[in-house]
């Protein structure tokens, strides 16, 4: 029998065509049966619990989570799958931005610009998945059985004294770590921000 893939995104207000038409020209895994859903009108952090709910209670064994302004390389599932990891993350450019800034953290104290692995540095120096701190779930697979083992809600925005501001993406990827789940980016696994640059 198939395994099942639910592939969702989460979004405010409208899926990019761009976005839509690269999950439709994904490449299907030998064995795996692809599912769609999107969670609408929400903010982020509801719709990605919401999502997590949704693949428990379907039974699925992984959730593709895509932002709705990502375009996927067709080989996403495939090359995601191959990192092996409770959490396996593709990577993009920052929106909005000029410089090689990545959404992808290497391990040190906090998720700031100087824990960031650079866009250079995926393309020419890592070959092959590498375990990392956490990043941004633009493109995302996660095992589904991990929100077995998570306290609720999955996902949330953390708000510091300082007035500092820890992002739903990155409260998950803490709390996953804290609970032993492994996560790894596969750097061949770049996604496209759709936008306009700012000049």
């Amino acid at each position: 029998m198939d395994r099942k893939i639910l592939i969702a995104v989460p979004t405010f207000e409208t899926i990019k065509p761009e976005c839509f038409k690269s999950i439709y020209g994904l490449l299907r895994p030998d064995g795996y049966s692809l599912y769609f859903d999107y969670i609408s009108g929400y903010d982020c952090a509801k719709a990605r619990n919401q999502i997590a709910k949704n693949a428990l209670n379907g039974g699925y064994d992984y959730v593709l989570m895509v932002d709705s302004d990502i375009q996927l390389p067709s080989d996403t599932l495939i090359k995601l799958l191959e990192c092996g990891s409770d959490i396996a993350l593709g990577w993009y450019y920052r929106k909005r931005t000029k410089t090689d800034q990545t959404i992808i953290y290497t391990f040190g104290r906090d998720f700031n610009d100087a824990n960031c692995i650079s866009g250079h540095t995926m393309i020419h120096e890592i070959p092959r998945p590498i375990e990392v701190k956490g990043g941004g779930l633009g493109v995302a697979l996660i095992k589904v059985n991990i929100f077995e083992k998570l306290s609720y809600p999955y996902f949330k925005f953390v708000t510091y004294p300082d007035d500092s501001v820890l992002s739903e993406d990155l409260y998950f990827c803490n709390l996953a770590s804290e609970n032993g789940c492994d996560i790894k980016c596969n750097p061949s696994v770049k996604g496209n921000h759709i936008f306009e640059v700012i000049m």
